[in-house]
């Protein structure tokens, strides 16, 4: 009855009035939605742990001087997977320049940028996700294993063990291969790679063929597909994005993360939703990454969405995110997220290097985050 009331009311209103009305309408409900999103942005930072807030970010090299880098390198566009050898050299994908730029732990540069193929030719490909390889599969034409496999938004996988270019091994033009992780199922290794428009991971042998591996989640809602895929702990973590018209579709809430077997099989569903938005990268944290308030088996989850990063226990609950001086940390267009292998010696462990394409991926930022205290 009341709004049958008012509809009538409204109808005697001369134009200027329901102008005016519909004006003071529209304005209560603005300064109601910022009222809420403060709101639910104050109660993130409330259950923010106090290990979480005391963080700053150190941007080494971007492709201009736009976000004060230490050092420039125009090659660097679109950073987006990182792999760091057991010796600490750090590659990036520069998706949108065609090489990985090869840098040492301050951003100095280590090799000339190796080019990386794409459908057609030796050079021009879109390298996405990269993974260090120490074993000896994945052999390449002159018979040694790739030391670094690239996957590429254009459908090319390729590896690398010298030389300026990296060798062309699988070439599925139209299928966006976003990551790829390498792992170990009983005496075997494989190479998962996430085929974002396919929906679904992608596994191939040392040999380089294709082997058939489950990789299903019933209870996942249609239209989310995987994004990345990554081992840890031989347990290969998925993130998985919401599908959009040619590429996915940021939002708050738009994710999911399992973690499956190097079977395929599922184990378990890590996070839901929530602080999600096209999460991506992903990295378990050592203690000593939270100071003195030291925290075992954390993860964090990069989203691509909002360029937050999340922190979960080892059981997939929500713990906060990384902040400096109160606010959250946000790095546009975050790709990659890494700590050096305990091997890298020369690289202070509790620095999270990151990548990322701000200004929608057309420009290049490589750097760490560290605790403020250190």
């Amino acid at each position: 009855m009341t709004n049958i009331f008012q509809k009538a009311t409204m109808s005697f209103l001369p134009p200027l009035s329901i102008i005016i009305l519909g004006l003071f309408i529209s304005l209560q409900a603005c300064k109601k939605e910022i009222r809420q999103d403060a709101q639910a942005e104050q109660s993130i930072a409330d259950k923010d742990s106090k290990s979480l807030k005391n963080f700053m970010q150190v941007n080494l090299v971007g492709n201009n001087n736009e976000y004060d880098p230490v050092r420039i390198d125009p090659l660097m566009v679109n950073g987006w997977g990182i792999a760091i050898s057991p010796t600490g050299t750090i590659w990036i994908s520069a998706e949108a320049t065609g090489v990985s730029t090869v840098y040492n732990k301050d951003g100095g540069q280590v090799l000339a940028a190796v080019a990386i193929p794409s459908p057609t030719a030796n050079t021009g490909g879109h390298p996405t996700g990269q993974v260090f390889n120490a074993g000896r599969g994945f052999r390449l034409p002159n018979r040694n294993p790739a030391r670094f496999i690239f996957a590429g938004a254009d459908g090319v996988i390729s590896g690398w063990n010298g030389g300026a270019a990296a060798v062309r091994v699988i070439n599925d033009p139209g299928d966006p291969y976003l990551g790829i992780a390498i792992a170990r199922n009983g005496a075997d290794s494989f190479l998962y790679v996430a085929n974002f428009k396919d929906n679904e991971i992608e596994v191939y042998d040392t040999a380089w063929h294709e082997v058939d591996m489950e990789f299903e989640d019933d209870d996942l809602p249609a239209g989310y597909a995987p994004f990345n895929i990554q081992n840890i702990g031989n347990k290969l973590y998925v993130m998985y994005a919401k599908q959009g018209v040619g590429e996915e579709e940021p939002g708050p809430g738009n994710g999911y993360v399992d973690i499956y077997n190097p079977d395929g099989s599922l184990l378990q569903r890590f996070a839901s939703r929530g602080q999600l938005n096209a999460p991506w990268g992903i990295a378990k944290a050592p203690a000593s990454f939270w100071g003195t308030a030291a925290t075992a088996n954390v993860i964090l989850i990069g989203n691509f969405g909002d360029g937050r990063i999340n922190a979960f226990d080892e059981n997939g609950n929500f713990l906060g995110q990384l902040r400096a001086s109160g606010n959250p940390i946000v790095i546009e267009g975050l790709w990659g997220i890494s700590f050096a292998p305990p091997t890298a010696t020369a690289i202070n462990p509790n620095w999270l290097y990151f990548a990322a394409g701000p200004d929608d991926e057309e420009e290049g930022l490589f750097g760490y985050i560290t605790r403020a205290d250190q």
